[in-house]
């Protein structure tokens, strides 16, 4: 049996509600002749229309909470429904804890819905304590380890209520079950610049990190991209010429991996930074092997190696 026909046995019409006997319902205004009208089911319709009327009319009480919930679970991405909800519960005053669990339940059912992650920030805020929100945002995590909106909200918390102590120890765990989690290497960058001066040797130590890493999945970009997270030109990174291993470690994973564009496209940037004629004879060979490895981005490896040929002359 479908959750539509669930819902549809389940549902009390708002006319046998003794409750809602004094509200005038709203139906939705789709004018006389609507072209393509939406078949919503009977309990959808009444729950709206009754939302409507509780809105139109300012109603912040008990019944109007419970209608919300109502809403809410007939279609999670209400956000007037769950901004509705925050206002009865400001003027009730209700126990946020128990609001608290009540969208814990909803979001473990819904974890890649904005407007719940945006309610639950609300209300944290108001109680002014986070204790469960790792844990939280971990189980959610545990399920889909590249959801966005628990990350997003997991960076909130960790700098709004500044937890963090151990979350380098959880991005660790992360990387120990697997090591390609791209949205780990991100957590792991954000907490670094969040927490930590940025030094040489912090710099030393996360492209130290990241070739540990390289070696175990070559062909895997995310441990690329942390290492150029922290060399090349930008704020709070240094020159590549300061870490000259970098050189042969790249050279040394291209000539193991032949196919490992990775290592080719960094070796690639190094050798601009150089600017030395043997450099650019070196890119555009380097180039060249892109082409032949990598026929996406063909005419972009192609382009590059014009334009170290145009630097070459004009040595």
């Amino acid at each position: 049996m479908s959750d539509s026909e669930d819902m549809a046995e389940e549902f009390v019409s708002f006319k046998e509600r003794p409750e809602w006997a004094d509200v005038q319902p709203v139906p939705q205004a789709d004018g006389s002749e609507p072209i393509v009208p939406i078949e919503y089911s009977q309990g959808f319709r009444e729950t709206m229309d009754y939302y409507r009327a509780i809105v139109q009319k300012d109603e912040r009480s008990e019944r109007a909470l419970k209608l919300t919930a109502e809403v809410i679970d007939l279609n999670a991405s209400n956000y007037s429904a769950w901004y509705f909800r925050r206002l009865c519960l400001e003027h009730l005053r209700s126990d946020l804890r128990q609001e608290l669990d009540y969208v814990s339940e909803v979001g473990l059912c819904n974890p890649k819905n904005y407007q719940i992650w945006y309610h639950r920030k609300v209300i944290v805020e108001r109680l002014d304590d986070a204790s469960q929100e790792l844990d939280f945002t971990a189980a959610i995590l545990s399920e889909d380890a590249k959801n966005y909106h628990a990350w997003s909200y997991r960076q909130w918390v960790l700098k709004r209520f500044s937890l963090w102590k151990d979350e380098l120890k959880y991005v660790n765990l992360l990387f120990d079950m697997d090591i390609r989690n791209n949205s780990a290497w991100n957590q792991r960058y954000y907490v670094i610049k969040e927490t930590e001066e940025i030094t040489h040797d912090v710099i030393t130590r996360e492209a130290n990190f990241s070739i540990n890493a390289i070696r175990s999945v070559p062909h895997n970009e995310a441990p690329w991209n942390y290492l150029k997270g922290w060399l090349g030109e930008g704020p709070n990174r240094e020159p590549f010429a300061r870490h000259a291993y970098l050189r042969a470690f790249c050279e040394e994973m291209a000539n193991r991996h032949q196919k490992c564009r990775f290592a080719l496209a960094l070796l690639l940037d190094i050798c601009e930074e150089e600017k030395t004629r043997e450099s650019l004879v070196q890119a555009q060979q380097v180039c060249d092997k892109l082409v032949a490895i990598d026929n996406i981005r063909r005419k972009y490896w192609l382009w590059r190696r014009d334009r170290f040929a145009q630097q070459e002359k004009s040595l």
